[in-house]
Parts: structure tokens; C-alpha cells; sequence
């Protein structure tokens, strides 16, 4: 009995040495020995050195352009509204995950961009309260952005926090877009309609009156 228990006690403990060095070597894949140093919105990054060398601007830190590299803070409502509303609507999507990233709630957007050719991935993120997008070239979320993420301070928001932000900001931006679609279409009605009256009578100060009467009345009832 106790040289079968041994003989458990071995073979249990060598499981764990090769699950831990299974564990080491997941870690040790992504070399960031020579990564470089950037500061954005007052928060550290480390990036790899082929991303290094870009503009560093406050808020935001571009290599290239935001298609190639960009790590940028929105630091706001209104920039986070703007941006993740826009990539998160855009007709060239055509994918999106959600994911954990040691201690941070993130979502992935995947598109392919026809202004570069290419398809580009928006990270969204969340560290110590501020948003962050990491957009790169590429259509995954490998283990080199993943440490890229994984640098920074932590999520302070919960899973169910960090999506409810992100979901309301979401429908706020596609109302407004809405909104200044139908604002649109009715100042191009309006001119198009003043156009012809003047067109018709451009001495009868009647239809001008009409006409600016309706686009009042029209502004009012919105």
C-alpha cells in the first residue's frame, strides 16, 4: 500500500512540474526584453520595438497611422461615445469578441478597412478607469497585444460595469447618428423646396414667407 501511494505521490508531482512548465513557457513566449517605454494620459505602456518611434501626443500614441499601430485615451464620454460607437457600428466589421485579459475586461472589434486594404482589430479596454483603444494591423488578438494590455494598471470596473458603459455610450452614438440623418434629409428637403419656390417666384415675397414659415414650424415639432 505505501509503495502504491509513493508511487501516486511521483506521478502526481510530475504532473504538476510539467503543468507548471507548460505554465512558464505560455509566459515566456512573448520576449519584452527590448520594449520600449510610452506614456499615455499619464499612464505607462510598454510596446514592442517595431511599434516604437511613433508620435506621442498627450492622449494618444500613433505609429504610422491608427491602422497600423494606435493606443489612444478616451478619457471621456464623449471621446469613448465617438469612437466605440463608430467602430463598433461600422459597415466593414465583421467580427467581435469579448475577452479577459490578466485582470482587464476587454471586447475586440474586427474589420477589414478599404482606406488601408487590410484588416485592422480595435481593442477596447479599460485601466485604473480610463478607456483605452489599441488598434494595429491584424485580425487577432495574439499574445503580444495581449501583454501590451496586460502592463498597464488593472480594470477598476466590473465585467457588468464595463459592458454597460460601453452599451449605453453604443446606443447614445447610434441615436444621435439617427438623429443628424433625419436633421439632414430635412434641411435638403427644405433647401430643395426653397430652391423651386424661388425658382417659381422669386419676386413673391408670399412663398418665401411660406416657405420659412414651414421650416419653422418643422424645427419646433422635433
Amino acid at each position: 500500500m505505501n509503495k502504491k501511494i509513493i508511487f501516486l505521490t511521483c506521478v502526481i508531482g510530475i504532473i504538476a512540474l510539467l503543468a507548471i512548465s507548460a505554465t512558464s513557457a505560455e509566459k515566456s513566449d512573448v520576449d519584452t526584453s527590448d520594449w520600449v517605454n510610452i506614456t499615455v494620459y499619464n499612464t505607462n505602456f510598454q510596446i514592442p520595438p517595431e511599434y516604437g518611434g511613433g508620435s506621442e501626443s498627450g492622449g494618444n500614441y500613433v505609429k504610422t497611422n491608427v491602422f497600423t499601430f494606435g493606443l489612444v485615451a478616451l478619457e471621456d464620454d464623449k471621446s469613448l461615445k465617438n469612437n466605440y460607437g463608430y467602430e463598433s457600428t461600422l459597415d466593414e466589421l465583421y467580427d467581435v469578441e469579448e475577452m479577459e485579459i490578466d485582470g482587464h475586461h476587454a471586447v475586440a472589434y474586427y474589420s477589414h478597412r478599404s482606406i488601408v486594404d487590410h484588416d485592422v482589430t480595435y481593442l477596447y479596454f479599460e485601466s485604473n478607469k480610463t478607456f483605452y483603444a489599441l488598434s494595429y494591423d491584424g485580425n487577432d488578438v495574439n499574445d503580444t497585444m495581449k501583454k501590451i494590455v496586460s502592463f498597464s494598471p488593472k480594470s477598476k470596473f466590473t465585467k457588468e460595469k464595463f459592458n454597460e458603459k460601453l452599451n449605453n455610450l453604443q446606443d447614445e452614438y447610434i441615436e444621435e447618428q439617427k438623429e443628424a440623418e433625419e436633421q439632414s434629409a430635412y434641411d435638403q428637403g427644405y433647401n430643395n423646396g426653397y430652391a423651386q419656390g424661388s425658382l417659381n417666384s422669386r419676386n413673391n415675397h408670399d412663398d418665401y414667407f411660406a416657405y420659412y414659415l414651414f421650416y419653422r414650424l418643422g424645427k419646433r415639432s422635433r
